[in-house]
């Protein structure tokens, strides 16, 4: 970090971390590309945090910089947090006292605050040409000083000021920082934080162009949205001072802060696009549940001191949330307890009846992507719903993800490839005199006229006859799962046996 940071305490029960009236937060994303993951966890503990002070959570879209905005972010931004439950009180689409939500709408406000700075003497007009700053930092760099402007613009007279602006010299606005003495602030996860103002550059409020930059619109907007918690990434951290500064100068009391930690890959380097998924439409296009992708993104830095369990629904989240149980480490992003995590919230849908066939409608586009050659046919009711809650209630505890079904458990809507590696795997492990047994007629006549076709009486039965023959259950078991899936992957062979059906279960049985 550039500035030299001084952690001064670590003090994370010393001071107040809920207001005792409701808190107002906000997420402000630039509309830039797809929903990240960090940027996700940054709604989410938003979120949290008004819910669980009954206040307000409000989305405002960081869209100043022009040349960044992408089509259609903004409507994704806002379906990618709806999908997960994070549903704005305040913003687009929605409206609310302090509208408009789009910072690109609020251009002459900052403008107006920015000239109050400047005739405060706060802040100063820069007539720098490009070519002059790129020089200015490169010497400066050189003579290993990290602080890139030299305040040049700063030491202007009047008439030199008035010169420039009657020639029409296009002009930044830049933070006048005190050369002397140190900003200090109380993080609500770091604790106390001083800064050497010798370490804070003269930081640009309005670009040549006329539009903020994020410190002075974010600081005029939280001010005036009345928002009493700032929870933003740890990246923001350095430019805190900056923002207490600008408080300062404008008269106004800032809000709460606390940076959460960075998210990290397994090696220990900044999660990245080059790090495979990162964007919360890439969980949702492979079919995690949003109940699964908040629970594992909540334990991304923070997790309840007084619990242990790992496992939590968004009602829990809410009544468990704690800014001071949020760690300052980096937090890894660990795909394996995701699965993991997405499982056990699989299982807890199934429970229900309402919940199995919310299942069945994550699962099946999935199906319909991958066997829609079905439709039409005789074997058209393999895509239907009810067959699906069947297919999703037999493997759900096989599964880690409901798009794992249709490569992982083909054999549910089409005849095994006994050919494929994995039946040429399973078949090297078969037991001889068991694949005899389920190829006699005395096995196939009894498959063909048991009732019902359940597992309560086909798997009884199976047991029973094995033993009659002097064989293993589980071999006569194993043989069956060759012939009725060609997987090594599945359910119980009589559940399976039972959702495909008898006419399915003997067409297979009779392959040679």
């Amino acid at each position: 970090m550039l500035l030299r940071l001084r952690l001064l305490s670590q003090q994370k029960g010393s001071f107040k971390r809920f207001l005792s009236t409701p808190a107002r937060v906000r997420f402000a994303p630039s509309p830039t590309g797809q929903l990240h993951l960090g940027g996700l966890r940054t709604a989410l503990f938003n979120y949290l945090l008004a819910k669980k002070t009954e206040g307000q959570f409000i989305l405002r879209i960081e869209d100043t910089d022009q040349t960044r905005y992408v089509e259609g972010a903004v409507e994704n931004l806002v379906k990618a947090l709806d999908w997960a439950g994070l549903t704005h009180d305040e913003g687009p689409g929605k409206g609310g006292p302090h509208s408009p939500y789009y910072q690109s709408q609020r251009t002459e406000l900052y403008s107006t605050h920015a000239q109050q700075l400047v005739e405060s003497g706060h802040a100063y007009r820069c007539f720098c040409t490009p070519e002059r700053l790129t020089k200015t930092r490169e010497l400066r760099q050189k003579q290993g000083n990290y602080i890139a402007y030299d305040k040049h613009c700063s030491y202007l007279s009047d008439e030199e000021i008035k010169e420039n602006l009657d020639k029409k010299t296009a002009f930044t606005v830049r933070l006048r920082t005190p050369y002397e003495g140190s900003t200090e602030h109380k993080d609500l996860v770091y604790g106390n934080i001083n800064f050497s103002n010798k370490t804070i550059d003269d930081t640009i409020l309005i670009k040549s162009d006329g539009y903020p930059t994020y410190h002075l619109a974010n600081v005029v907007d939280d001010h005036l949205m009345q928002v009493t918690h700032v929870l933003r990434g740890e990246e923001w951290l350095s430019s805190t001072p900056k923002h207490i500064l600008l408080y300062k100068a404008l008269g106004w009391k800032p809000p709460l802060f606390a940076h959460l930690p960075l998210l990290l890959n397994p090696d220990g380097s900044k999660l990245s696009k080059r790090s495979g998924d990162v964007h919360v439409e890439q969980y949702i296009a492979k079919g995690y549940l949003p109940e699964a992708i908040n629970n594992f993104v909540a334990l991304l830095g923070w997790h309840p001191s007084n619990s242990s369990e790992s496992l939590f629904t968004v009602k829990d989240l809410i009544e468990q949330f704690d800014i001071k149980d949020i760690n300052h480490s980096g937090a890894v992003v660990d795909h394996q307890k995701l699965d993991w995590i997405n499982k056990h919230h699989i299982l807890k849908r199934a429970e229900t009846k309402e919940g199995l066939h919310s299942l069945v409608d994550i699962l099946k586009p999935f199906v319909t992507k991958s066997y829609q050659h079905l439709e039409g046919t005789s074997q058209a009711y393999r895509l239907d719903n009810d067959y699906l809650a069947q297919v999703i209630d037999t493997i759900k505890e096989r599964i880690r993800n409901i798009s794992d079904i249709p490569h992982l458990c083909s054999y549910y809507f089409k005849d095994p490839d006994y050919s494929s590696s994995d039946a040429l795997a399973l078949k090297k492990k078969l037991k001889q005199p068991a694949l005899d047994l389920i190829s006699t007629q005395e096995f196939k006549d009894k498959v063909s006229t048991i009732e019902p076709f359940e597992t309560s009486t086909l798997k009884p039965w199976i047991y029973e006859l094995a033993e009659s023959k002097g064989l293993n259950p589980n071999h006569v078991m194993m043989a069956l799962r060759f012939k009725v899936t060609g997987s090594r992957v599945g359910a119980g062979v009589a559940e399976t046996m039972q959702v495909l059906g008898r006419d399915t279960v003997m067409s297979r049985l009779n392959k040679e």
